[in-house]
């Protein structure tokens, strides 16, 4: 007797892939020498915070630009980086923005399945009204202090959203960083 096994895996990798997040985009100048920088500060918006400011929309407040900051700095720290000294110029400068700001619908979902041998069934519905949930991508740039050219650039989409707690939303945040920032300095350089 054939295994169904196998057509259940390729089935659940196919919903898996049909549900995954857009990919992050990262873009830059191959012309600059990564490796030559060392100490970073942050491109200053209005009002002297870093970052540009957002607009009216749901993602310009300080609670969110806080969770952005913070993700930031630490993947730098990491990285090797470190916050310029008083006394000197820093090597880049560091900017961050919500872009393609939002709503989109968050639907509520009841499930039910149940398995009988080495089969399973399920079945989903949305339930009631989906809620509006305000949803941005995040944008990083990065920008050389002498010449103040955009060296990099990365989109994480969505990776502003609203959530359900501060928790959830501080680590959705930080995992879109991180990944962006896997990608910095580029490979090779």
């Amino acid at each position: 007797m054939m295994s169904l096994r196998p057509l259940f895996a390729v089935g659940a990798l196919a919903i898996l892939v049909a549900c995954a997040h857009p990919s992050s985009s990262v873009d830059y100048d191959a012309g600059v020498p990564f490796p030559a920088y060392r100490t970073y500060d942050w491109q200053l918006g209005a009002g002297g915070e870093p970052g540009r400011a957002g607009g009216p929309g749901a993602f310009d407040n300080p609670i969110m630009a806080g969770r952005v900051k913070r993700a930031v700095e630490a993947e730098l720290a990491a990285k090797g980086f470190s916050r310029r000294q008083a006394w000197a110029d820093p090597d880049f400068l560091v900017d961050y923005h919500p872009q393609d700001e939002g709503v989109r619908a968050r639907p509520v979902r009841l499930g039910l399945g149940f398995r009988m041998g080495p089969l399973g069934i399920g079945v989903g519905a949305p339930l009631g009204d989906p809620r509006p949930q305000a949803v941005a991508d995040l944008a990083l740039e990065i920008e050389d202090y002498r010449s103040r050219a955009v060296v990099w650039k990365a989109v994480a989409p969505g990776a502003l959203q609203e959530a359900d707690s501060p928790e959830e939303a501080e680590t959705g945040v930080t995992e879109a960083v991180r990944t962006l920032f896997k990608r910095l300095p580029p490979p090779g350089r």
